[in-house]
């Protein structure tokens, strides 16, 4: 049985009242994050052949790892030097190798979203398509809501979300995408008589933004499927800063590898063949 760290437990129990407390996002965090989003943008846009067009190919040891059936994730260096004014942006990427898909094996899950509850719950439990708009030059763009669950720091927060999704098709083989959310309302007294939606960036600050990119590219027999997920959420205060953010980082990595680990058994379910 592990020990119980008393002081640390405590520390978190008193983070996580301050955490109940109201925090509305202000103009100057808005402001920092679509600076900081427009940053990974431009990274992600003005991709060359310099590059590699996965992350996992910049060290030959990743491939090597997720070849063998390893998700790997790794934070993120921030993309502006200076920090966001009253808010914490996470930001993390990872990869996981799917045998023996497809890129179509692939993409008809990750547009799939009335499917997202089966393959991703308990985290989501509601997600619907709004809108999908084909474009020109091998793009389109799906518009859709979702409900997410999330349990940290002796803390469950639910989320209704709205996101646009922009479809880039590279080539045969490649193909990347980028989410933004449009809204986040946060539900107050989930699943009692008085529960209510409270107006976007408003509530306990969990999570105010999120924004992602998925890169697919089809080789060696399968699929590498690679995720960067940047949210924002409000600052944690600074004393209790060396105490909280070691959970957080944990929190978030193993939220990303357990996406991407259910990427890849929802890929091989719905096609039936993947992986074998």
């Amino acid at each position: 049985m592990d020990r119980v760290n008393f002081p640390h437990t405590a520390g978190l129990l008193l983070f996580t009242s301050i955490l109940a407390n109201a925090a509305v996002m202000e103009p100057d965090t808005t402001a920092a994050w679509e600076q900081y989003i427009g940053a990974v943008d431009a990274r992600m846009r003005s991709a060359s052949a310099e590059r590699p067009f996965l992350w996992v190919d910049e060290e030959p040891s990743r491939v090597q790892r997720v070849r063998a059936g390893e998700v790997i994730a790794s934070q993120v260096k921030p993309q502006i030097a200076q920090p966001v004014p009253h808010g914490l942006v996470h930001d993390w990427i990872g990869t996981a190798f799917i045998p023996g898909a497809t890129l179509a094996d692939v993409l008809a899950v990750a547009r799939d979203y009335a499917s997202y509850p089966k393959w991703y719950g308990p985290t989501i439990t509601q997600a619907d398509l709004l809108e999908r708009v084909g474009g020109p030059d091998r793009v389109s763009m799906d518009r859709f809501t979702a409900r997410y669950i999330r349990s940290a720091l002796f803390v469950t927060v639910v989320l209704d979300t709205e996101s646009e999704v922009e479809y880039v098709q590279v080539n045969a083989t490649r193909c990347y995408s980028i989410a933004r959310s449009t809204r986040v309302q946060e539900i107050h007294d989930y699943g009692k008589p008085e529960q209510r939606k409270m107006p976007p960036d408003d509530g306990s600050g969990y999570l105010w933004r999120l924004y992602s990119v998925a890169k697919y590219e089809q080789r060696d027999n399968g699929v590498y499927i690679e995720q960067e997920t940047i949210a924002l959420s409000r600052r944690i205060p600074l004393t209790f800063r060396w105490l909280v953010e070691p959970v957080v980082r944990r929190l978030s990595r193993n939220l990303l590898v357990g996406f991407l680990e259910q990427t890849r058994e929802a890929v091989r379910s719905k096609s039936g063949n993947a992986g074998k």
